[in-house]
């Protein structure tokens, strides 16, 4: 399985923890989800995927940089 990854979201917490959110796309099965990336100071790192549904359920700013994402990618249309 190939997954391919976009960035959309970063967050820096006091502590020095991180958390990236990526849309991701598996380029065998075409399956379109989230990946949320967490770099741990104290305890490592994790990675979760979860789908579009579960992450835009949240609701919050990383939902609204998804949607930006995903808004981006519509071109706009010519004055007529």
């Amino acid at each position: 399985m190939t997954v391919m990854k976009r960035q959309f979201y970063k967050n820096h917490k006091p502590n020095g923890d991180e958390y990236m959110f990526h849309l991701a796309r598996d380029t065998e099965s075409g399956e379109v989800f989230v990946i949320r990336q967490a770099d741990f100071v104290v305890d490592g790192g994790s990675e979760k995927a979860m789908t579009l549904y579960e992450f835009l359920a949240g609701g919050g700013n990383r939902q609204n940089a998804l949607l930006q994402l995903i808004g981006s990618l519509v071109p706009e249309a010519a004055p007529h």
